[in-house]
Parts: structure tokens; sequence; C-alpha cells
């Protein structure tokens, strides 16, 4: 047993020396096994130069362009034609004084008296609807009232409304079911006082946002104030750039407040064209806003110490041009010219009367500087003033009136080219005479339709004007408690009549107070604009 013993006891040793000396071959296995990764490692790393030599070759070299797509046969272009359904008519607030602070005696303070301010409104055509809201409105709580057609039967599908104004102004937004021509939406405000530093007559149609516009304005001398006020109606903020001439030198002027303002969204903002530009005998100013498009209207109002001389809205000329006419100068008024240029002009100044012209004469203007003509007292017979340049430029009448004790008013008449279809909204109280001007040398003939506060019509009236010549009708002529008028002129005119009322107030009459002011038409246009998109298919790089 020993001796088989001694025998497993070898053995079991031979095997343990076996499995030792089996493990010692290995060594061959894991150099191959490494060598095999460091070939791996060296493919991975000329693939990545590969890689990274064919992004070179994409990146920096330009491919031919016969490997390329024609722009031409892969474009695709397509124009859209975007036709305006909602309008925006911003209306200022009751005409102010730039500074009603209290100083000294009362006897010698500034003040508004007995002033008092409305509002006309009317929509005309398919509207889905139309209504009025004080702004700024800032918290959204402002009541909006809402524009009705109160006599739904007949064919007119005109909607009106009427409003008083106090210290906030109003916004009329209109959104139309159908957008043709003569359809759209008019609006007014009219201040007027028998009393105080603002008696007298002072009235604008209201205006629509744009992103620039441009204003001929009265004297900056002292004891007058021009206060620029900006409305903002969209939800974002945008800065105003402004420039100034004036009348006495050539270029823009350098002006002693800042050349920029910026509006908030949703509110206003005054900016003081007297004091930037004082001791001027007129002036043009233009506005940009950069981001958005605001309305604008300049509130202007002339003391000379204790004598008042009249206050009045001033809403933006229309386009240069080389033909005009101002209609609504009556009898008894004084009228002074303003006009600008970009080039010096020749024009020629003449009197429009119902058989034509009468009174012509020349005037030379410098490029870059306002000219103020005096152009003296409206003959008895005038009732509007032809212009005519050899290049295209602004024009705008003032027209002053005199009353009681030293009491004066003033108008302005802006050149504005008179569409097809246009519209006045009237606020009740007033009177006044509708006139019509033909500055071409054809006959010309326009249809008038007027509407009451119910939006029902009153008469319609067709009227020819001769070449160069000028008609007047009376309001009470056209019905009874008159609150909106339209004018379309037929197809043979081609634009050729300008209108405006000129209006009067027998409150004023009766207190004996001299008024002079005037509303102009608003567009009823169709507004378009035409979108192109083009689409070009290439290689992007």
């Amino acid at each position: 047993m020993k001796k088989n013993t001694e025998t497993m006891n070898s053995q079991h040793r031979e095997n343990q020396q076996g499995a030792i000396f089996s493990k010692a071959e290995p060594p061959v296995q894991m150099a191959s096994s490494r060598s095999r990764r460091i070939s791996k490692i060296a493919l991975a790393s000329l693939s990545a130069l590969v890689i990274l030599a064919m992004m070179f070759v994409l990146v920096a070299i330009e491919p031919a362009q016969g490997q390329v797509d024609s722009e031409n046969g892969s474009s695709a272009i397509q124009e859209h034609t975007v036709t305006q359904h909602t309008i925006t008519g911003y209306c200022p607030s009751r005409m102010s004084l730039a500074d009603s602070a209290s100083y000294g005696d009362s006897q010698f303070q500034a003040t508004s008296g007995d002033i008092s301010s409305d509002s006309a409104h009317a929509a005309f055509g398919a509207i889905y609807d139309s209504s009025i809201t004080a702004f700024p409105n800032g918290d959204g709580t402002a009541l909006a009232t809402q524009l009705e057609d109160k006599d739904p039967t007949d064919d007119a599908a005109v909607s009106v409304a009427q409003s008083t104004v106090n210290a906030h102004a109003l916004v009329q937004n209109t959104q139309l079911l159908d957008t043709k021509n003569g359809a759209g939406a008019a609006s007014s405000v009219v201040s007027q006082a028998t009393q105080g530093d603002l008696r007298g007559l002072s009235a604008t149609s209201c205006v629509s946002p744009t992103l620039s516009q441009s204003f001929l304005l009265p004297p900056t001398d002292t004891g007058w104030t021009q206060q620029l006020v900006i409305a903002n109606p969209t939800d974002k903020a945008t800065a105003i750039s402004i420039n100034v001439w004036g009348t006495g030198s050539d270029g823009t002027l350098a002006l002693n407040t800042a050349r920029t303002v910026t509006v908030g969204a949703g509110s206003e903002s005054v900016y003081d064209l007297a004091a930037a530009a004082p001791q001027q005998d007129g002036l043009f100013v233009t506005i940009s806003s950069k981001d958005t498009a605001v309305a604008a209207v300049v509130k202007v109002v002339g003391l000379d110490g204790l004598k008042t001389l009249g206050s009045e809205y001033v809403t933006a000329n229309g386009s240069a041009s080389q033909s005009m006419v101002l209609p609504g100068v009556t009898k008894g008024q004084h009228v002074k010219l303003l006009a600008y240029a970009e080039a010096a002009s020749k024009i020629s100044l003449s009197w429009v009367t119902k058989a034509g012209l009468k009174n012509s004469r020349s005037e030379s203007i410098e490029a870059h500087r306002v000219a103020s003509i005096d152009m003296g007292s409206v003959p008895d017979d005038a009732m509007a003033i032809s212009v005519t340049a050899d290049n295209d430029i602004h024009a705008s009448a003032i027209t002053t009136v005199n009353g009681s004790n030293g009491q004066q008013d003033f108008g302005v008449i802006a050149a504005q080219s008179t569409p097809q279809f246009s519209a006045i909204a009237l606020p009740k109280g007033l009177d006044g005479s509708l006139v019509v001007a033909n500055h071409s040398t054809q006959k010309a003939s326009a249809d008038i339709d007027s509407y009451n506060a119910d939006g029902s019509r009153l008469e319609t009236t067709t009227v020819q004007v001769g070449p160069n010549a000028a008609s007047s009708l009376a309001l009470s002529d056209l019905g009874s408690h008159v609150a909106a008028i339209t004018v379309r002129q037929q197809q043979s005119s081609k634009d050729a009549l300008s209108w405006d009322i000129a209006l009067s107030s027998s409150t004023l009459d009766k207190a004996k107070v001299a008024a002079s002011s005037y509303l102009q038409p608003i567009s009823l246009m169709l507004q378009h604009a035409k979108i192109t998109v083009n689409e070009t298919v290439g290689v992007l790089r």
C-alpha cells in the first residue's frame, strides 16, 4: 500500500508539472493579438485622414458649374396679391394748450376756455366690425363703441357713430368682409370754443398709420406752439427720426432738441417742434418710423400776448406733385402759401373760380428751403388755389380770418391727391360748404352721396366742373343733419377733382368768433400689395 501511495503521488507531481508547462505556451498568442490591435489602430487613423481630406475638398474647392443644377431650370416664382382687410384711423384728442400751468395773475394766464370736442365715424361697404376705442388703452379696459347701420333696409351699407372727445384720443378699427373700391372707413374730430385762448374752430380728418410722413406747418414765431403728437397703435415700440427744414436757410435745420423720439407700444409721444426750430416763417417736417407704422398729427396754437391767433390740427401732406389744387378758400380770408421742393423750381399760382383761373402769378422757390408766399386777400369769386411747378413740390395754404377784439383763427389746406372714391365723416352741429376743384384742362364730373346719423342716404347729387374751375355746394343742400359724405369721380375724370369741406359753426357765429378750418377726404380705394416669392434650387455651401 505504501508503494502504491508513492506511485500515485509521483504521478500527481508529474501532472502538475505538465500543467505548468502547458501554461507557458500562450505568450506567443498574446504577441499576435497585440499586432492585430496595432494594425486596426493604424487603419482607423488612415481612414480618418482620408475622411478629413474629402471634407476639405468639398468645403474649399468650388464644384464645376456643369455639375450644379441650372438656376433657370429650377426656379419657381410666385406672385400673391394681398388686400387690406383691417383699417385703423387715429383721431387726436381735444385741442389743447402746450403749457396749461398757471403763472402770475389769473387775467394773464392761458386758458382753454369753454372748449368742446366731438368726433364722427363712418364705415362703408360690407363691414364685419367697426368700433371706436379710447387711446391709449394700455390695460384694455376702455369700452368700445360699435358703429351700426340703423337702416339696413336701404342699399347704402353705411354704419355711423358719433362721440365726444376729451383728454384721450380715439382709434377706429374696421374689419372689411369684402375689399373693393368704395369700401372703407372715415372719421374726423372737431374742437371749438367761444372763450379763452383756443377761441375758434379746429378740425381734422383722422389719419391712418404709415412708416413715413411729411408736414408743411405755420410759423414758429414767439407765442406759437407746435405739438407733434405721434401715436403707435401696435404692440411693438419704435424709434422716430425727425428732420426739419425752415425758411431761414437751406438744408436741414440744426435742432435745439433731439432728432429722435421713442414711441412705446400702444402709446403716444409729444415732440415740441416750435422749441426745436424757433423763429421760422414755416416748417417742412418729415418723420420716419424704424419698426412700425405710426399715426401723427400736429396741434398748432398761435398766441400774441393776450391776442388769440387761432389753433388748428395739421395732418400730413400728400405726395409731391407738379400740379395741384387747394379747394376751400372763401372771401374775407387772407392766404399764405407754403411750398417746399427738392430742386429749385418756378411755380405758377392762380385763384380758381367757377369760370376758370384768375390773377395768375409766378414765383421762384429755392431747393431744400421752405417758401412762404403772401397771396393776399381771397377775391370774391375764388374758391380754390391752383399751383403748378416745373418740379415736384409740396404745398399748403394757410387761411386766416379776423374776428372781434383782435381775435383771429386760421386753417390749413394741405395739397392732397384725391382718388376716385373718397369720404368724409362730419361731426354734429357743424355747417359749411363742400368745394370741388378741377386741376385738369378737361371737364370733370363726380357723384356726391350724403348720409345721416342712421346711415340712411339723404341725397345723391352729380356735380360737373369745368376745366381749371371750381364749384361749391352748401351742406344744407345735401340734406338735413348730414353725418357722412362720399364722392365718386366718374371714370372720365381720371382723379382730376380735389374736394374738401370748409367748415363753419353757428355757435361761433352767434358769439361773433371768427373761424377757419377744413375737413379733407379719406381714400376709399382698395389697398393692396404684391408679394413675390422666388425659390431657387442649387448647391448649399
